[in-house]
């Protein structure tokens, strides 16, 4: 183009969620984070998601900024500290506009609903120029959509209340498996165990969920206001310059405003779970080549998470209660595992269940423990557990060549055929031991 910029056209793929609300939705997400927050994304030039004679193109399509800078899954490991330091504090000043507006949830209504939000700097002129040019629609999350969902009548909000919203969940489930699911044979390779494979055994439990569901979460209503957030900051998803500034965020489709204490966590790249260190030992010049590298970057994860967390504290205390929060990891797995039982494990969720009968106690909630999960069924839970940990184990052997519902790409199919010989070969050699 003049002036040197480049563009990107893009076709969503059919199976990046509904027709039409996809691409509307992620080029008004982008718009609202450019415009108004604002955010560096790519500016989206021109978009359609129609696919009748409006559009000459013939199908959906947003043209859009290439995003500017390098991609930071490219530099990052050769980075310095101090570049580093910058692209973290530009995370929290990001993290801190995401926070700056707060979606409304009680003048929701079914379909979609103009975006009334709230912020202490916002005028009540941008208020309503906001609702006149924005709106909340539908819930465009695959989950919502996929396989035969796309077709049912179920609640995809928007929500009027967290609490709808993470029931909404289990009742998307609940219907989709009293309606479409078609349990595996016992001779079918992909079969786990008999109550994974029970569809009765899936909406007991869902059903369970959905009498503790309000429970867990918090009373305080600014822990679970509704904000748009980015639930993938990898480093392939950031551009930055030379500096470390971020120049850009990518991959907003199918973002949606949703309950912070659900959404709130650490940027992945940030992520470390060891020992923090955030000075060389004194014995440093002794220790060998590979044991100082290993030490080096030990420090370097340790002091990006320490600032991170000091920083986010500071100018970001909300999103700090959240990380902070007593026992948030216990209250927030079951509603994480509700929307997967059939398609992923019924187990996570039997398992968060169990933990928070277990702990109901401690959980500070003044109601009788709505779920009770006997002594029997709790034996019986940790029998299949056994066997499901040895099920993990194999498709964490074979994740990056076949997905567990036995999807591979183009570059390794050929490897995930053989993986699916050789487990068809020791069925039948199973089989035939009998």
């Amino acid at each position: 183009m003049t002036g040197g910029k480049t563009l990107i056209a893009r076709i969503p793929n059919p199976n990046a969620g509904p027709p039409c609300l996809t691409t509307a939705s992620e080029a008004a997400t982008m718009d609202f984070l450019r415009n108004i927050l604002p955010i560096p994304v790519p500016g989206v030039f021109a978009w359609s998601s129609a696919t009748d004679s409006t559009n000459s193109v013939g199908a959906e399509y947003i043209i859009m900024e290439h995003a500017p800078g390098t991609n930071l899954a490219e530099v990052w490991e050769n980075m310095e500290l101090e570049q580093k330091v910058r692209t973290m504090e530009d995370i929290v000043t990001i993290q801190q506009r995401l926070l700056s507006l707060r979606f409304s949830e009680k003048d929701a209504t079914p379909r979609s609903s103009p975006a009334v939000v709230h912020g202490e700097r916002i005028s009540g002129e941008d208020r309503t120029k906001i609702a006149e040019r924005f709106s909340i629609g539908p819930n465009v999350d695959t989950d919502f959509w996929c396989n035969e969902r796309a077709g049912m009548d179920i609640d995809r909000g928007p929500w009027a209340s967290a609490i709808d919203y993470v029931q909404a969940v289990a009742r998307r489930e609940i219907a989709w498996i009293q309606k479409h699911v078609i349990p595996r044979s016992p001779d079918d390779p992909f079969f786990v165990s008999h109550s994974q494979n029970d569809p009765a055994e899936h909406v007991s439990l869902l059903e369970r969920y959905l009498t503790v569901a309000p429970c867990l979460l918090p009373q305080e209503n600014d822990l679970i206001g509704s904000y748009l957030w980015h639930s993938d900051l990898r480093t392939p998803n950031i551009f930055v310059d030379d500096t470390g500034h971020i120049t850009s965020i990518i991959d907003w489709q199918s973002t949606y405003a949703a309950p912070l204490f659900l959404e709130g966590r650490h940027p992945s790249f940030l992520d470390y779970n060891g020992e923090l260190l955030l000075q060389l030992p004194e014995s440093f010049k002794t220790l060998d080549n590979e044991t100082q590298a290993t030490t080096k970057d030990k420090v370097t994860k340790s002091i990006l998470l320490y600032l991170y967390e000091k920083y986010t504290a500071e100018r970001n205390p909300l999103l700090h209660r959240v990380f902070r929060y007593p026992n948030g990891k216990l209250l927030t797995d079951p509603i994480r595992f509700a929307g997967c039982t059939w398609e992923g494990d019924i187990l996570p969720l039997r398992e968060s269940l169990i933990r928070v009968q277990k702990k109901w106690d401690s959980l500070g909630i003044t109601a009788q423990c709505p779920i009770h999960f006997s002594p029997e069924e709790i034996r019986k839970h940790r029998e299949q557990g056994e066997g499901w940990n040895e099920v993990q184990d194999f498709w964490d052997a074979v994740s990056g060549v076949v997905a567990r519902d036995g999807w591979t790409s183009h570059e390794t199919y050929h490897q995930g055929r053989e993986i699916y010989a050789q487990i068809m070969a020791s069925e039948e050699g199973e089989s035939s031991s009998c």
